[in-house]
């Protein structure tokens, strides 16, 4: 298998080379324009991702991939930082070819952007490219205000303020919490995972990453690992699962526990990120399983 990077913002992986519509150009060139394509989807361009089933997920800049088939200027990736039940090699699905790049080095210290959003400025062009939180990139040196990253474009900077130097310290259930809080009102995206939009699995999956765990991309997968929680031993940062039959069906939903009886999640389309009450409603009878991944 061949192996490539991210050369945009974030790519969507979509389900087939034919998935993407007119609406969908901000996102499918290079450069892409996130912020335009979401703020640019109607209510009814955003049930079509998931009712069409158009998306699968998406990947941040800078992330590797690889690559299992083509067709015309399409390529058929897998994404091993992304497992699923889907492909054991990791996440599959299409992305135009324009958005990858060769490989960057590995092995060295890493720079993330822990802001919600920053700004990396090319050193030999001075163009800025958007950049979503918890995009790693490679440590190349650093200035007062900027650390200096590798990317798939050249060399660029980034500001001090947005980002850090990466470590794999596991943080708490609580940490979680406090990270996933900023996100507080984001829209809800289906296949969202970047910081203009999480669908309710993403949510997770990026929250958790951010914590120093990597956990599966999906929720029908993340109910299958981690700790098994009785509900009145749960804590926050421990994740809610939900299915359809009272409980007893498919898992079509997670969330975070937030203490006191609430849940912290991206709830569906048309909604935004949200602390909820979760008695008397759907989510109280659906209540299926409770995980924990944090230590």
């Amino acid at each position: 298998m061949k192996e490539h990077v991210i050369a945009v913002s974030v790519a969507n992986l979509w389900t087939a080379p034919d998935s993407s519509r007119q609406v969908d150009m901000p996102i499918v060139g290079n450069p892409a324009d996130p912020d335009r394509w979401v703020h640019e989807l109607s209510h009814a361009d955003r049930l079509e991702l998931h009712e069409n089933d158009l998306l699968q997920s998406q990947v941040l800049f800078g992330t590797t991939v690889w690559e299992v088939g083509k067709k015309d200027d399409w390529i058929k990736v897998v994404v091993p930082s992304q497992s699923t039940p889907k492909e054991v090699k990791g996440y599959p699905g299409w992305i135009p070819a324009p958005q990858l790049a060769a490989p960057l080095p590995k092995g060295g210290r890493m720079v993330e952007v822990r802001a919600k959003h920053s700004t990396l400025i090319l050193e030999e062009t001075g163009k800025s490219i958007p950049l979503s939180f918890l995009t790693r990139l490679p440590f190349a040196g650093e200035s007062g205000t900027a650390y200096t990253i590798l990317t798939p474009l050249g060399p660029g900077r980034v500001s001090k303020s947005e980002s850090n130097l990466w470590t794999n310290r596991q943080k708490s259930g609580a940490e979680l919490i406090a990270c996933a809080e900023q996100f507080i009102g984001l829209d809800y995206l289906w296949g969202g995972m970047s910081s203009w939009g999480y669908d309710c699995s993403g949510f997770a999956y990026n929250m958790h990453l951010a914590g120093g765990y990597t956990i599966p991309r999906d929720a029908s997968a993340q109910a299958l690992k981690g700790k098994s929680i009785a509900l009145d031993q749960a804590e926050p940062g421990d994740l809610l699962f939900f299915a359809y039959e009272e409980g007893k069906g498919r898992i079509h939903h997670v969330g975070f526990y937030y203490g006191n009886g609430q849940m912290l999640h991206a709830p569906k389309t048309g909604k935004q990120i949200e602390i909820l009450d979760l008695a008397d409603t759907v989510y109280e009878t659906e209540l299926s399983a409770v995980r924990r991944y944090w230590s």
